[in-house]
């Protein structure tokens, strides 16, 4: 019940964001392997931030098999059950760190993250860990950054 709650929730949101989404700075991806209602909440948080700072934001629940509606993206924030770390994807051509601006962004996101899960969770980049690395290169095999 829980579950189906979240999910409603998580749709009904994704598609009130794609409505407001007109100018974006860019396209995130969001795909939720979470399984609490809680989570769900914390990641709507971060979306509405993300969302106010000119993002336009797609969710999804689970890791995709096939492409996604609305891609490409600009990048996809995956937030697996359980465990302390939220995976940064990128596209496997981009070179994380070139502009001094990205670099801002991204520790900004950093900063969200922290906040918004108090602490429990962070996020890694491809550059900080291989998991994010990999996730990367099958997201992009799917079409997600539109390199499929």
């Amino acid at each position: 019940m829980k579950r189906s709650v979240a999910v409603l929730l998580l749709f009904l949101f994704a598609g009130a964001v794609w409505a407001v989404a007109q100018e974006t700075k860019g396209k995130i991806l969001i795909i939720d392997e979470t399984r609490e209602f809680a989570a769900s909440l914390q990641l709507e948080a971060m979306a509405r931030v993300l969302i106010q700072q000119g993002f336009s934001i797609a969710a999804i629940i689970g890791f995709p098999e096939e492409p996604v509606e609305g891609a490409p993206f600009d990048f996809v924030l995956v937030i697996p059950q359980k465990g302390k770390h939220i995976w940064l994807c990128l596209p496997p051509t981009l070179k994380p760190g070139a502009q001094d601006g990205d670099m801002k962004e991204l520790e900004g996101l950093k900063a969200l993250v922290r906040e918004v899960f108090r602490g429990e969770r962070e996020l890694r980049t491809p550059a900080e860990d291989l998991w994010p690395l990999l996730l990367s290169l099958k997201l992009a095999e799917l079409g997600i950054f539109g390199e499929g």
